[in-house]
């Protein structure tokens, strides 16, 4: 088969690390190849220079037959290679139809924009990717997220891609929104669109994927087709080591662990509630619920981020937070969802993100010497893989920026850990780190509320769960002798 794509001896480094070590890497078109590894193994790096956002120091790319050398992912666009990021790039204040051929607008003879050839020009590319029912006229913010990404692999077919990156697509999609997803992939691919399917949910690659391609340290260490490989394998491709969820001992919550938390019938007046349940020293509540279940909004109301309307809360430290301020210094610890825009301080070090929280918990000035040792400490302690504390956490790969977040919450000195999707994201190696480190911590008598969408994890990790649907609690019970219909079944709960 000859190959769309080939690539030859790929080589990166950043000042004296050494990311790429010498990449080869065919695709053929009409082919699905999963790019697979930890954080920190080279992906981005690979796919940015293959798109044109960075430079190679070694190596060939050949596509469609001609040697290439992209300098602007411009170049790479117009070559047909386009680079669809987790962070989707759709302007939200403008129209879809304008999205759609941003700089390449139709214009009539006065110069001025024509809309309806616009919108004409738009709806085959829409129906092409199963989006048909969007009107291209509609802004482009007001679409959910899994609508938002059919628009930008229409936006990527408007620019003819014969090689289509898709980073993390179905990281924000509900399972029915991301088969729709896979049924436009599986579409592009008949009619010959090659594409690099990166992903931290094996499953998904399993369904998808035509090969499986495993980069560690910098390099190509397994490349088979999906038929020929297991979950086993690929994860001990990753790591180098095997890590099974399955195998983690149940939690147990301790016999007369004190209350930490009481929520008494609590809501938020806007379709939340009314939801109530107690959190014990050494419990972990795993919650479960489908997109809009209302998992996020219960934590904003434990940790004061959003008012309660109804109901009460009760907390053995005292009186219940009224704001985010003010549950740190209840302790009360929140790691958020979306590390990038509700977590991490971009421009700041490794160090100055852990003990903010601590500046926060602790309501005065606290020391520098201090502090620079505990982060030094928490820095160790989690494994942070990075120059020092005094690192910037942006040019960190993203599982160590979760960790420098969790760190960020235990420099606060909790009795309580909201943690919001710990493991979105992040790859094997770090989801087993933070598995480990949240049952640590239980163990020393934490109590925790770890949310999830992804149901194997709450089932290997929580000592109780409960699920949310419409807003509301379907299931609350003890983790023993729940199964995944169980959960599964309270989840998709008609509304009332």
């Amino acid at each position: 088969m000859t190959a769309l794509l080939s690539v030859r001896g790929i080589e990166k480094s950043f000042d004296r690390n050494r990311v790429l070590t010498g990449i080869d890497l065919d695709i053929a078109a009409g082919e699905v190849v999963a790019l697979l590894g930890e954080n920190g193994a080279g992906k981005s790096t690979f796919v940015n220079i293959l798109s044109g956002a960075l430079g190679r120091d070694a190596g060939r790319v050949v596509f469609a037959g001609a040697e290439t050398v992209f300098s602007t992912t411009r170049e790479a666009i117009d070559a047909g290679i386009i680079h669809i990021h987790q962070e989707l790039s759709l302007i939200g204040s403008l129209s879809v139809m304008e999205n759609l051929f941003i700089g390449d607008y139709r214009t009539g003879r006065s110069g001025i924009i024509d809309r309806k050839a616009l919108a004409a020009a738009s709806r085959p590319l829409l129906e092409r990717v199963g989006a048909g029912h969007i009107d291209p006229r509609r802004t482009a913010g007001e679409l959910s997220t899994a609508e938002q990404q059919l628009v930008e692999i229409a936006k990527a077919l408007s620019r003819n891609a014969r090689l289509l990156i898709l980073d993390e697509p179905t990281a924000s999609l509900t399972p029915h929104e991301a088969a729709a997803l896979f049924a436009v992939v599986r579409e592009l691919k008949s009619r010959g669109v090659a594409v690099i399917f990166i992903s931290h949910r094996l499953e998904e690659v399993f369904q998808i994927a035509d090969r499986v391609v495993v980069l560690r340290d910098g390099g190509v260490v397994s490349d088979r087709p999906v038929a020929a490989t297991s979950r086993e394998a690929i994860i001990a491709d990753m790591t180098g080591r095997a890590f099974a969820l399955g195998a983690m001992p149940p939690a147990i919550v301790p016999e007369g662990a004190p209350l930490r938390l009481a929520a008494e019938a609590i809501g938020d007046g806007a379709g939340i509630g009314p939801i109530s349940f107690e959190l014990r020293a050494g419990e972990i509540l795993g919650v479960f619920g489908l997109v809009g279940a209302g998992r996020t909004e219960l934590l904003e109301m434990l940790c004061g981020k959003r008012a309660i309307k109804s109901g009460a809360i009760r907390l053995a430290s005292g009186a219940a937070p009224a704001s985010p301020t003010a549950a740190w210094r209840s302790g009360l610890a929140l790691l958020p969802e979306g590390r990038k825009t509700n977590g991490i301080l971009p421009n700041l070090s490794v160090e100055e993100n852990i003990v903010v929280a601590r500046r926060q918990a602790g309501g005065g000035l606290v020391a520098r010497g201090s502090e620079r040792a505990l982060a030094d400490r928490l820095w160790r302690t989690l494994g942070i893989v990075a120059a020092g504390p005094g690192q910037p956490i942006r040019s960190l790969s993203g599982g160590n920026q979760q960790k420098a977040l969790f760190a960020r919450c235990l420099a606060a000195d909790p009795s309580i850990l909201l943690l919001d999707e710990p493991t979105h994201g992040v790859d094997v190696r770090t989801k087993g780190d933070i598995y480990r480190t949240v049952r640590d911590l239980a163990g020393e008598g934490l109590a925790v509320v770890f949310v999830s969408s992804e149901l194997p994890e709450i089932l290997a990790l929580a000592s109780t769960v409960m699920v949310l649907a419409h807003g509301r609690r379907t299931l609350y019970a003890p983790r023993a002798g729940l199964g995944e219909n169980d959960v599964l079944s309270a989840a998709f709960v008609e509304a009332a």
